[in-house]
């Protein structure tokens, strides 16, 4: 074949097929020229004979062969030749569009993601002691430990520093998103809320919720505030110093025997600084209510969560006065033991009537339902997770009700 022949290969139907074959190989093999391109010969006609001449063979390929191999090293060498132009193979490539080293790039990707799955980890596991973050940072992984490709490094940096300062006493989203990540809109939008109630979700043996309601009241067991007027904490016989229109309020209602329901804008109005040394806390409103008809106002100081803690609770309770014991008790299930847990690492409370005996006493397979949820200990008593674990029931805490008054009188 002439020089001319070959020049005459150039902006060909057949020349550019080698050209998109090469690309696709050089952008997957860190753009290095060398091993084989598989060519397909059908199409176009005379690729067959473009092959042969860069191969530099006149046997073994013909019109009827259906495949090829060419050598990159020398479909490089082809081009570079004066004849053939004198631009080589990635030179010829990028005039047409730019290489994309994918290989590299997803490899620079892959260092980004193993570095910010190992921050979040050091980062969490310098916060808490609890294993439902590894079990949260767990979820996001493929099966091989890499970060899911579903997961942005951006999102997971910021959930692992809102994660990392939870909980907080009443924070709104826009307060938590500037204290954790120093922008106030960075849990607006975008994947680090979700991240953030996935890990609740986990923390709290729930499904996580899709509706507004459920989100905020998951938000609310961190503290954190979605609605000041929504969030809100039951309390009874709880008298404070203070004189402000909130403080006469809870004095008044004490002393009239009424329960009071506190939203976290009225905690947020101003200091209420209890004056009882010991607050009882109980998770169903049923228990404040018989507190309400059989005792009044000479009922103890009572404060009811109503189902997971609130951010008006959180804030609430972050003001008592030092030296204040908190009683603390939940149902007789396993949300119930993760949230006394919770209690006692972040109040020093003491569980309340959340012992083995008052367990075995109250239960009764005519008043007890299956326990859901994922199983945890009760580190105070491990007797009554080992019972729970046994008898397979959940019991609530209604059932208990005459010797919690017992307590309160």
């Amino acid at each position: 074949m002439s020089g001319n022949e070959e020049l005459g290969w150039r902006n060909t139907p057949e020349l550019d097929a080698l050209l998109a074959a090469a690309r696709k190989k050089l952008e997957s093999n860190y753009l290095l020229v060398g091993g084989n391109i598989t060519v397909h010969l059908g199409e176009p006609a005379e690729l067959w004979r473009l092959c042969s001449a860069i191969s530099r063979s006149s046997t073994g390929l013909h019109s009827r062969a259906q495949t090829t191999k060419l050598d990159l090293a020398r479909f490089d060498e082809w081009l570079a030749h004066p004849r053939n132009g004198g631009i080589g193979l990635i030179a010829t490539l990028d005039a047409v569009a730019p290489l994309q080293d994918r290989k590299q790039i997803a490899s620079d990707k892959a260092e980004v993601k193993a570095t910010a799955l190992a921050d979040a980890r050091a980062l969490l596991a310098e916060t808490t002691d609890d294993d439902w973050a590894e079990h949260w940072l767990s979820s996001l992984l493929n099966q091989d430990g890499t970060l899911g490709g579903r997961v942005a490094v951006d999102a997971l940096r910021v959930a692992a520093r809102v994660l990392a300062i939870l909980p907080v006493d009443g924070l709104s989203l826009t307060e938590l998103a500037e204290y954790a990540c120093g922008d106030t809109k960075a849990l607006s939008s975008g994947g680090a809320p979700r991240l953030v109630l996935d890990a609740l979700s986990l923390r709290e043996g729930i499904p996580r919720p899709v509706d507004p309601v459920g989100i905020r009241l998951l938000w609310e067991t961190a503290g954190v505030s979605v609605d000041a007027l929504s969030s809100r904490v039951l309390v009874f016989g709880y008298r404070v110093d203070e004189s402000h229109t909130v403080g006469r309020w809870l004095n008044d209602a004490a002393d009239a025997g009424i329960p009071f329901p506190l939203t976290l804008d009225m905690v947020s109005r101003g200091p209420l600084t209890n004056v009882a040394d010991r607050i009882y806390v109980c998770e169903n409103v049923a228990v404040v209510a018989a507190a309400a008809r059989s005792l009044g106002s000479r009922s103890a100081t009572l404060v009811c969560t109503d189902g997971q803690p609130s951010a008006a609770l959180h804030k609430l309770l972050s003001g008592v006065r030092a030296g204040t014991e908190l009683l603390w008790r939940n149902d007789f299930d396993w949300p119930g033991l993760q949230m006394t847990a919770r209690a006692r690492s972040r109040y020093n409370a003491v569980p309340w009537r959340m012992d083995a005996q008052s367990y075995v006493r109250a239960l009764d397979a005519r008043n007890s339902e299956p326990l859901k949820g994922h199983p945890g200990p009760s580190e105070w008593d491990p007797d009554l997770a080992a019972a729970m674990h046994e008898s397979g029931r959940a019991v609530m805490e209604e059932r208990l009700v005459p010797d919690l008054l017992l307590d309160l009188a």
